[in-house]
């Protein structure tokens, strides 16, 4: 991949990055959380994207973000109080935003208009509190105009600056015009640098020509900075970070004072000044040359800038990175806790990979020595076990590095829920819970879009209209929660809306109008609820952006079941609905039971199985045909023969011959899987058999064994579905031919 590509691409990444840390913090600071951190994590998050945009030309991102960072910092310096009102603009300009960075990455297109008009929103919040000149045309939005920006110093700081206490840095800035023309302005910098401590600003304004020669693309002007802090030199160069190509630029060690290093001469000091805000435009005022057609002086003084100095900024702002080579003498520098390396997914795929194949040749070896006959306590046996033990714990490990929080999926819902209420025109809050839930990526991506589904779906159908919701006593916003848990070893996943639920009357007319069901068919209401899973099935009464064209829910199913998962509905007319997605952990191993059925090696998933028992004959009742339930602790579960369940054997097989395990579904309901025997437990590696076959019922994926067979993973919940139908159809048939 060509160099530069590959930064892009990089730049891209981070992009997304920023944009959920920005999308959060909105969200954060609209929940109450207003504190200067917070804020400060916002701008800095437009702020990185502004400057990288500018490095690759991206001109329509960068002038939208240059709109947006100016009300950021309003916002930033006190100016702009964040009430609902100004977080309700900028959170739709995130959104632009996010349109913006897409567009530029995908090589697509914004609506300018839109764009234009949210940009003149933003501009209103600026200090004039006006938008502008109402003539300017589209394409003239985002011209950037030079604005005095001040730095508001404390001068108590200035004392101990003078007195030369403590260390810090020279900071020598010369700008290039490239710097100016990606839209970064050298006010700002100083500003960042300011944050960091105690400042002392100086500007050589020596470079500029008389009027007639002048550029007003050029560069002209030269800084030097000296800060007293005792932050490093990562964290000074951090502020640079998107200019550093731009300009020349030199970073010196102070100390005491005094620059630092072997030719540091002892007069190199550098005297505080007293007085009030760094204002650029009182330092344009000064520049006498311009003005003057009188060459400079042979030895021109710098122009000062009167800077007090400030408090240092919070620990936050300081860079996470130590660059000192080690932490004493002799030790090595210690790596911090949060440091990260940005890996490309083909690598940890193909890890995941080998390290499956790992999982089966230990099993496959250990296979072998148990058939030679080897000794459990042999050395050999025992060094497998070591061997196993090693092995799951490396496949623990790489799974790690796999898994994610479900946030990043999570934080694309607010901007989706903002959308639908507007076109619904209905007030809606989003709660989450369980952000930090963390689940394999490959799960994380494909949640996307059935999330998208369902949310929409609970917009529009689920919640009522302002007025209905009033008129029954509710609220007039509605409130659809996103939460996500870790459960028996599954991630669980809900979405659930404070609605109307669902109209099973309706529901069911709907079915037997499109020829769904049968106009006399006796459902529960479970079953009920279910239909809206059916291809072609919609309650809306007309054709949307959002619904209404029967597509949706049924694909929402199709991609929970291709990812091993289920999905229930729970419902309650007037307070709501409530969907359930139940998700395996990762899609590459899992714990199984190994059992045989007629002569088959299947697996179970360990996580469904309560416990496992010998049935009596006592036990065992028989409820006509081959309908049987279990008595286990004076309660009675269905028996389902998983032979028959996957048409190993067409009649089923003496109970007391085989071993019952006891399971327990999503939903809490409790069966016996009756098997014919079991030869062990073991993690297996998960083949996807609809990926190399086609989709089976009643199986989930398949395995590779110890001894190179193929083992088909058993999906529990829809075999006892199955079942349960069956019988249902069964009885049905005989109640039929005796009445």
């Amino acid at each position: 991949m060509d160099p530069l590509a590959a930064i892009r691409e990089t730049f891209f990444q981070e992009c997304e990055e920023q944009l959920a840390e920005l999308e959060s913090g909105l969200l954060a600071m609209e929940a109450g959380e207003t504190d200067s951190e917070t804020i400060n994590a916002v701008f800095r998050a437009v702020h990185s994207i502004k400057g990288g945009a500018g490095a690759f030309s991206l001109d329509a991102l960068v002038r939208f973000a240059h709109v947006f960072e100016t009300a950021l910092d309003e916002m930033r310096s006190g100016r702009l109080a964040p009430s609902n009102d100004v977080l309700k603009v900028m959170l739709r300009a995130s959104d632009v935003l996010a349109d913006h960075v897409r567009a530029a990455h995908d090589g697509g297109s914004v609506d300018e208009g839109h764009t234009a008009a949210l940009a003149e929103e933003l501009k209103a919040l600026g200090p004039d509190g006006a938008a502008g000149d109402s003539s300017e045309s589209e394409e003239d939005w985002g011209d950037f105009e030079f604005k005095p920006m001040s730095v508001d110093l404390p001068g108590e700081a200035a004392t101990e600056t003078a007195a030369g206490v403590g260390s810090g840095w020279r900071v020598a800035l010369k700008p290039r015009a490239d710097l100016y023309a990606k839209a970064n302005e050298t006010a700002l910098l100083l500003r960042e640098l300011a944050r960091l401590g105690a400042i002392e600003v100086a500007c050589d304004a020596c470079g500029l020509p008389d009027l007639a020669g002048l550029d007003p693309e050029a560069a002209y002007l030269a800084w030097t900075v000296t800060l007293t802090s005792d932050v490093d030199e990562t964290s000074v160069r951090e502020v640079f970070e998107f200019v550093d190509g731009d300009c020349e630029l030199e970073i010196t060690p102070l100390f005491n004072g005094t620059l630092g290093g072997p030719d540091a001469d002892a007069g190199d000091t550098f005297e505080p000044n007293t007085g009030g805000d760094l204002d650029i435009s009182a330092l344009l005022a000064r520049v006498q040359t311009v003005a003057d057609p009188q060459p400079p002086p042979s030895a021109p003084e710098p122009a000062a800038i009167e800077a007090p100095a400030v408090a240092p900024a919070p620990a936050a702002a300081a860079s996470p990175v130590d660059p000192s080579p080690t932490d004493g003498p002799g030790q090595p520098r210690k790596p911090d806790a949060g440091a990260t390396i940005r890996v490309d997914l083909e690598r940890v795929d193909r890890l995941i990979d080998l390290v499956g194949e790992l999982v089966i040749n230990q099993a496959m070896l250990s296979q072998r020595v148990m058939e030679a006959g080897f000794a459990r306590a042999s050395g050999v046996a025992m060094g497998l076990d070591e061997l196993e033990q090693l092995t799951r714990e490396i496949q623990d490990s790489v799974m790690a590095i796999r898994a994610q929080p479900v946030k990043s999926v999570f934080q694309r819902m607010p901007r989706l829920v903002r959308e639908v209420a507007a076109m619904t025109g209905k007030p809606v809050r989003l709660v989450t819970e369980g952000e930090g839930t963390e689940v394999d990526k490959t799960v994380i991506e494909r949640l996307a879009d059935p999330l998208t589904h369902m949310i929409r779906n609970a917009i529009d159908h689920g919640l009522e209209s302002p007025e209905k919701r009033s008129a029954a006593g509710k609220p007039a916003e509605g409130m659809v929660r996103l939460s996500a848990a870790h459960r028996s070893g599954r991630i669980v996943i809900e979405v659930a809306d404070d609605g109307g639920g669902i109209n099973r009357e309706r529901v069911k007319s709907i079915a037997v109008e499109r020829g769904l069901i049968a106009a006399d068919a006796s459902l529960s209401d479970e079953e009920i609820d279910n239909l809206i899973f059916m291809p072609g099935f919609s309650t809306a009464s007309e054709i949307s952006d959002i619904s209404g064209r029967g597509v949706g829910m049924d694909v929402v199913k199709r991609s929970i079941q291709a990812l091993g998962g289920r999905i229930t509905i729970s419902s309650r007319p007037g307070k709501g609905s409530t969907f359930t997605m139940s998700l395996p952990l990762t899609l590459a191993v899992l714990d199984g039971m190994v059992v045989s059925v007629e002569g088959q090696t299947l697996v179970a998933p360990i996580t469904a199985i309560v416990e496992t028992l010998q049935p009596k004959a006592s036990d065992v009742h028989s409820l006509g045909g081959h309908a049987r339930v279990i008595a286990i602790r004076e309660t009675y579960v269905p028996l389902i023969d998983v032979g028959m369940a996957l048409n190993y054997r067409a009649t089923p097989m003496d109970a007391t011959q085989g071993v019952a395990l006891l399971i327990e579904g999503e939903g809490g309901q409790r069966a016996a899987l009756l098997v014919d025997a079991i030869q062990g437990q073991r993690q297996v590696v998960i083949k996807s058999l609809e990926a190399n076959y086609r989709q089976v019922p009643g199986v989930a994926a398949a395995t590779i064994l110890g001894d190179g067979r193929v083992a088909l993973i058993l999906d529990i919940d829809t075999i006892v579905a199955v079942s349960r139908g069956a019988d249902s159809l069964r009885a049905e048939k005989r109640l039929a031919a005796a009445g």
